[in-house]
């Protein structure tokens, strides 16, 4: 049966009402505080891609507009004040030291923007030394190439107690983008940090080909909107400084970390018992072969206590994670216990996805993967293992589902994962039927295609040869010569494009607007190099072991067709030269830029593996008064011209 109900009128109802006014403030509130939500929301929504179910748009399909009654967003200006000093820290929990800090931190806070902004990173130095910041991964577009922070080549240095405004466009780049010091080498001591350049929602995303299901396809993209960024930094309790002097005096060579720092976050992990040589050479307590010369920096291993990187899953469906390599020595492979992956991009752009188990992380290198999380709450180890025949060294974050933690009390600190649920053995080997990243199938998403031929062939070769002056020093070279430390602090090259720098050097001319440029590098040395272009991507056509036979990428071509790719190979801007083989890259000059091209591995960058580079020198653009006028120090050049002159 139906209620009833009866309407009860009280003798105040007939009274006259007096305003209230308390009620009718608390409305407004509440409606203004509505209104603030949907308009934050929208902020949100519209200036983010979305997967539209009703018409069935997705950027991953092509589309070059966005979907109906989506704002397109215009780009902003993003200014940043960045103050690089030095601080100590103990940030393994195992001894305190000086470390280079931006804004107070190490790594420096992200900087955050989107792609089309213009970023202009407003640089005051409070050291007591000359610094530069250069932008890895980073195109400078308009020939601007003076932002690029490589000091002696494209600008001054930035002299103590001097400021610099490195500016950037991010049209056409996005990703975790990071920077370093160039001038000498602050950035193994704490110098470095990231800028987060979020994807245009006009851009194509290759995650259809991840799934097929909508809402898997909009957590992706939701993804982009809060994504994880680590940085994967193999650490020492010594300052570089003290290191090269006892390599001049000693012939102490600095590869041996005490640990593995990710965000900023670690533990000294001494060698597990188990791993005892590399390649019949016995290791120490931290992992690392003995020196040849005998030197020794290091006592024994003290293991410390140091906290683990959290990264926490907010109950989401989907996570993405940008990783970075800035620590300049050691490779990493990485995985996540139980959890398979895909690798969506590098630090050129989209890829074609890789579901993978194991990934290799290259020196200086960036990768973007997503994470499917389904598996049951607790928490699971990302590990991070040196891919190094110098040193077994390992490291680990944490990725965490809500849970409640049990068994350990408050103040006791985080024990070790196991290695039961490892996809790889102590020593960074994969375990058998786990699935590593294939580099040679990251082909570009959307698809590119090199240009088929090249007007100009560079052949490098890396190299060593023994100082004349110091028995312990070996001068590095990839064009002859090396590009010595000292010249970071002389005037740029690119003030001055048609003057004779003095011999020997190693320096690049010839390279016209326009030109298809192939380098083919050779490497005399039995360790793989991580190779670097600056302001370009580059086609990484083919490699292989022992000499490159041929005159030309052309000629190998002809003769071993499977060995060169002129189809659909990985481009990126890192890119690892095998140990004893050969390395073929290709891009197009489409404007002059000054840049280089070198090693980035510290030992091999320091002792001058570096070759400056002036593309476009035909057109050579005109150098703004505020790059040649930069506070400077008139530095001589060195009698002997050695690498620590």
């Amino acid at each position: 049966m139906g209620a009833k109900y009866e309407i009860i009128t009280s003798a105040q109802d007939d009274a006259p009402r007096k305003p209230q006014w308390g009620s009718l403030l608390k409305a407004v509130s509440t409606v203004c505080v509505v209104l603030l939500c949907i308009g934050g929301a929208a902020k949100y929504y519209l200036h983010r891609p979305v997967f539209d179910f009703e018409s069935g748009y997705c950027p991953t399909k092509g589309a070059s507009a966005q979907p109906k009654g989506v704002q397109q967003r215009l780009p902003a200006t993003v200014n940043y004040d960045l103050t690089i000093g030095q601080a100590w820290k103990n940030p393994d929990g195992g001894h305190w030291r000086p470390v280079y800090v931006g804004n107070s931190e190490s790594p420096f806070p992200t900087i955050n923007a989107r792609e089309g902004d213009l970023v202009n990173i407003h640089i005051h130095n409070d050291l007591g030394l000359p610094i530069s910041a250069h932008w890895v991964g980073v195109h400078h577009k308009m020939s601007a190439t003076w932002n690029d922070g490589s000091s002696g080549v494209t600008s001054y240095p930035v002299l103590p107690r001097a400021n610099w405004t490195s500016v950037f466009n991010t049209s056409g780049d996005w990703g975790l983008k990071w920077f370093l010091e160039h001038t000498s080498t602050p950035s193994v001591d704490g110098m470095y940090g990231t800028i987060w350049i979020r994807p245009s929602a006009e851009r194509e995303r290759p995650y259809h080909l991840i799934s097929k299901d909508g809402l898997d396809i909009q957590d992706m993209m939701d993804a982009e909107e809060t994504p994880t960024h680590m940085t994967a930094y193999n650490y020492q309790h010594r300052e570089m400084p003290g290191l090269l002097a006892q390599l001049q005096t000693e012939g102490y060579d600095p590869y041996c970390f005490q640990s593995v720092l990710i965000n900023g976050k670690g533990r000294v992990h001494c060698k597990p018992d188990e791993l005892k040589e590399i390649d019949g050479k016995p290791v120490n307590s931290y992992g690392c072969v003995e020196q040849p010369s005998g030197a020794i920096a290091y006592d024994e291993c003290k293991p410390s206590d140091g906290d683990y990187e959290i990264i926490e899953t907010q109950s989401r469906r989907w996570m993405m994670i940008n990783i970075v390599n800035p620590g300049l020595e050691h490779p990493w492979r990485i995985s996540i216990d139980k959890h398979d992956f895909w690798i969506v991009a590098n630090d050129d752009g989209f890829i074609e996805p890789q579901k993978v188990q194991v990934l290799t992380l290259t020196n200086a290198e960036r990768v973007t993967i997503l994470v499917k999380l389904d598996q049951e709450p607790q928490d699971y180890a990302i590990r991070f293992h040196a891919l190094s025949r110098l040193q077994f060294l390992q490291g680990y974050a944490i990725l965490r589902y809500p849970h409640r933690q049990t068994g350990r009390r408050l103040g006791i600190s985080m024990p070790r994962p196991s290695q039961e649920l490892s996809a790889m053995e102590p020593d960074g080997t994969p375990k058998k039927g786990v699935v590593l990243q294939d580099k040679f199938k990251q082909h570009p998403y959307p698809p590119a295609q090199p240009p088929q031929d090249a007007d100009i062939t560079l052949r490098f070769r890396a190299t060593g040869a023994p100082d004349p002056y110091n028995p312990y020093i070996t001068n590095c070279s990839l064009n002859g010569s090396p590009w010595q430390i000292f010249r970071g602090l002389r005037e740029p090259l690119s003030l001055h494009p048609n003057d004779t720098v003095a011999e020997p050097n190693p320096i690049v001319k010839g390279l016209p607007v326009g030109s298809v440029v192939d380098i083919i590098v050779e490497n005399d040395l039995p360790v793989a190099i991580p190779m670097y272009k600056h302001n370009n991507p580059t086609f990484h056509l083919g490699s292989g072991e022992g000499r490159f036979e041929w005159d030309n990428v052309a000629e190998a071509k002809k003769n071993r067709p499977k060995l060169i790719n002129l189809q659909n190979p990985p481009r990126g801007y890192l890119h690892d030269l095998p140990a004893g083989g050969w390395m073929a890259l290709r891009w197009k000059i489409t404007e002059p830029a000054m840049t280089m091209f070198h090693a980035f591995r510290v030992r091999y960058f320091v002792l001058g593996m570096q070759v400056p580079m002036f593309e476009g020198d035909d057109a050579w653009p005109d150098i703004p008064d505020v790059v040649r006028n930069l506070p400077h120090v008139n530095f001589e050049i060195p009698e002997h011209m050695g690498i620590f002159d």
